[in-house]
């Protein structure tokens, strides 16, 4: 109860007071109590409280100052020695957890755990991994482990990534409602999405927008979600997807849809980006914003199906103003191709109208064109391809 009442007085009273002023009259407390003030503000960040995130900026700042001048004695209790830790894996300051590290009696504590972490500080992933392994002892908080978890969730997966996975599935597991989970969930939609767990990556997105729809970080969630849909392609339906996004926000569900319709474009997936870009035109509309990008994708997904011309006509109509330099790339590439095809007659058709012109002369019923031999067949097929082709190379060149 003293500790719940230490750190509501640190995150408001302290806030509230000059810098100065409250360095001087604030007690010292014990460090864990310290990190764990820090890891509510990232709980409250995480959740999409605007006035966390730069409480949290002063927060960190003290937090840094009072570890750095701690006693040495504080570091014989495990609690203050994991939170250490904990500080470190959650944006704490590196050089003053080195300081402390090396200078610090911590004979208590797996010398693993002290070479994975001074291996973070310094940035050698590699060592991260190889010391953060290893089963951990049994003393060691949820927390600590969590954070280990998710900082070589990234490298773990390169190596095996069932393992990664189930790492973050303990994270949600274990610290629910936490920066941690957020940051698992994210993490883990792309590992999911290699592994072509479909259901995997509905649920990781599902509980994500349940959760944390308000974060500041959502914007990374759905650069990597639609990254897993790429990358799960046929896998997931477009209905799937559409349920996925009527958990978003209107205004989060037409950038989610732009982006995938680009990518479904790039990837050559038109069936798809008609979808995407169709959702997005109609958010558009309904959110009164601008539809260039969306009109753009739709035009596109139309270059080559009966909608040619509608598509040409469309792309033609767009403000270049508006759109970024790659689309404008992908404007002009597509503008190309659907040129092309306009002006290629259809094999076989010269043919027809002949045959039905002379019938219509003699006033008889319209004569039947003689069957095309089966050699004959080959050349449209051969046209056909070349065409998708052309388009495949066109939009290769507007991916660079």
């Amino acid at each position: 109860m003293m500790a719940r009442r230490y750190i509501r007085w640190l995150l408001f009273g302290f806030i509230s007071l000059p810098l100065a002023t409250a360095r001087a009259d604030m007690p010292s407390p014990e460090p864990y109590l310290l990190v764990r003030s820090m890891r509510m503000l990232q709980d409250q960040v995480a959740s999409g409280k605007p006035e966390a995130l730069p409480m949290l900026n002063r927060v960190l700042g003290h937090i840094a100052d009072q570890l750095a001048s701690a006693k040495p004695e504080v570091w014989q209790k495990p609690a203050n020695a994991y939170a250490i830790f904990v500080y470190l894996l959650n944006g704490g300051n590196p050089q003053v957890v080195r300081n402390i590290l090396t200078s610090a009696n911590l004979d208590r504590i797996s010398p693993k755990l002290i070479a994975g972490s001074l291996a973070y500080a310094d940035g050698d992933s590699l060592r991260v991994v190889e010391n953060f392994t290893e089963q951990l002892p049994a003393d060691v908080p949820s927390e600590l482990i969590a954070s280990i978890y998710l900082v070589t969730a990234t490298q773990l997966a390169a190596i095996d990534a069932r393992t990664a996975l189930k790492r973050l599935d303990y994270i949600r597991l274990n610290v629910p409602g936490t920066l941690l989970e957020e940051a698992a969930l994210r993490r883990g939609l792309m590992i999911a999405a290699r592994l072509g767990d479909k259901d995997k990556v509905r649920l990781l997105a599902r509980n994500y927008l349940q959760r944390f729809a308000l974060s500041p970080y959502s914007e990374d969630f759905f650069r990597q979600l639609v990254d897993a849909l790429m990358e799960i392609k046929g896998k997931i339906s477009n209905e799937e997807i559409e349920e996925i996004a009527s958990l978003a926000w209107p205004g989060a569900r037409l950038p989610f849809y732009l982006r995938i319709a680009r990518g479904a474009i790039v990837s050559g997936n038109l069936q798809r980006a008609r979808f995407a870009s169709e959702r997005a035109d109609a958010l558009a509309l309904a959110l009164k914003a601008d539809d260039t990008q969306a009109k753009l994708y739709l035009a596109i997904s139309n270059v080559g199906s009966d909608k040619t011309g509608d598509a040409k006509f469309m792309l033609s109509r767009l403000p270049r103003e508006r759109l970024h330099d790659r689309d404008i790339k992908l404007l002009e590439a597509a503008t190309t191709m659907a040129g092309r095809i306009l002006a290629q007659p259809i094999p076989g058709l010269d043919t027809l109208q002949n045959a039905a012109a002379k019938s219509s002369a003699a006033g008889g019923a319209p004569a039947r064109a003689d069957p095309l031999p089966v050699e004959q067949a080959d050349p449209v097929i051969d046209e056909t391809r070349k065409k998708l082709d052309a388009i495949d190379a066109l939009l290769g060149k507007a991916r660079k």
